[in-house]
């Protein structure tokens, strides 16, 4: 399962996500989401455009946390890990 975190790092439920992610044993790559959601060379091959997607769609609130290339923002995400995990055992 490929995790990436994209946030701020002075972002409190940032943080939260990542100590929850952490508690749960999963490894996942933390990005800076300014990077994806202001205008740069290459935003159509790097993923800005389905993190910007994700941005706008969660009312521009962060983290924006990717599993396996959907994105949630992060009360979704946790859902979807502990309902995914659940079907693992």
């Amino acid at each position: 399962m490929k995790i990436i975190v994209y946030g701020k790092p002075s972002c409190g439920l940032c943080s939260a996500a990542k100590e929850k992610l952490k508690r749960m044993g999963l490894e996942f790559e933390d990005k800076e989401i300014e990077s994806y959601t202001t205008p740069h060379k290459g935003w159509e091959k790097d993923e800005s455009i389905e993190v910007m997607a994700a941005y706008l769609l969660q009312d521009r609130t962060y983290p924006i946390i990717s599993i396996d290339g959907m994105y949630f923002n992060y009360p979704n995400a946790m859902k979807f890990l502990k309902k995914h995990r659940r079907k693992q055992k």
